[in-house]
This record gives C-alpha cells, sequence and structure tokens, in this order.
C-alpha cells in the first residue's frame, strides 16, 4: 500500500490498486466529467454538516485494493492530510459509467465497495437521460433501492438528497 500512495500524481491517468494489481486508466471523457462535475455540486449543496464530499479521493478497502469512485461522500471528520481514505468512512460511493470501464464500473467495483461495507452504491449511466440506479447493502451484497430514468431522484440515505437528473446532462 505505501508504494501506491508513493506514486507521483498524473493529471493524464487514473491509478487503483485491484488486488495487489496496478490497475491505470485513461482520464474520462468529456460527457463523463460534466455528468460528474454538475452532480458533484448538487450533491455537496445538500449534504449536512456531518458528512463531505469529495471527487475522485482513494478509498483504500480489503485485500489490497484502492478504488477512486467518481464521487464519495464521507464522514466530516477524515483526515485531509491522508493520501487515502479508510472506506469505514464512507458512506456512500458514486461510478458514472464509462465506456472502457462498463464491466468493472458495473460488476468488480460494487463487489469490492460491499465487501468493505460501504453501505451506499450508485451507478449512473451519463448518456442521456442521465440514469441513476442506487443500491443498499444488505446481507453482504448490494440490493437495488432505486432506479430512476431522468427525473428526480430522491432518496434518504445517506442523507436526505435531490436530484434532477436532468439537469446533470449537457
Amino acid at each position: 500500500m505505501r508504494q501506491f500512495t508513493a506514486l507521483r500524481p498524473d493529471e493524464r491517468h487514473r491509478y487503483e490498486l485491484d488486488e495487489g494489481a496496478l490497475s491505470v486508466s485513461p482520464p474520462p471523457a468529456p460527457l463523463h466529467m460534466r455528468v460528474l462535475g454538475r452532480l458533484f455540486a448538487r450533491v455537496e449543496a445538500q449534504v449536512p454538516a456531518d458528512l463531505a464530499v469529495f471527487l475522485e479521493i482513494g478509498v483504500e478497502l480489503p485485500g489490497s485494493t484502492v478504488r477512486v469512485p467518481d464521487l464519495s461522500v464521507t464522514a466530516a471528520g477524515i483526515d485531509l492530510g491522508s493520501p487515502l481514505v479508510n472506506a469505514a468512512d464512507v458512506r456512500l460511493v458514486v461510478e458514472v459509467v464509462s465506456p472502457g470501464s462498463r464491466r468493472i464500473d458495473r460488476l468488480r467495483k460494487p463487489a469490492q465497495y460491499a465487501r468493505a461495507g460501504i453501505r451506499h452504491f450508485w451507478l449512473v449511466e451519463p448518456e442521456p437521460p442521465v440514469t441513476v440506479t442506487a443500491y443498499t447493502l444488505v446481507a453482504g451484497g448490494y440490493k437495488e433501492s432505486l432506479h430512476v430514468v431522468g427525473g428526480t431522484l430522491e432518496v434518504a440515505d445517506p442523507c436526505p438528497l435531490r436530484l434532477d437528473l436532468d439537469c446533470l446532462a449537457p
């Protein structure tokens, strides 16, 4: 893990550690970043003071794994000087699906987040109409709790959030 956190920052690539193997991916496409930026702004405006919202922070998971979710909602008191966030402090992870990472975003990452005990996971499909599928951790795995295609997403956990999905797309 120490070698991973010692990697030099690189704006052109995203580095993750998948069960000890280094994974490198190119930066996301403009549509991905547009939807993510708008989602971040709307979520951050609504979270209470005991939570914090981050873009692309490293989350340490069990099994020599570090994932960099597109968006994370954490406890507000995390150590901002630490290179990684402990999964126990994460309340929600959001992955915006990219064409090159569909399988990983839909299968591998959710399984790893669930094993780490992260209670809420959202999968965002950025192609208009923007679609969000929300999952809740139940008995060690994720169960779909909500699927919204365009329109308004409303959830109570990890905090009350109301999002107009139609405003996320260009």
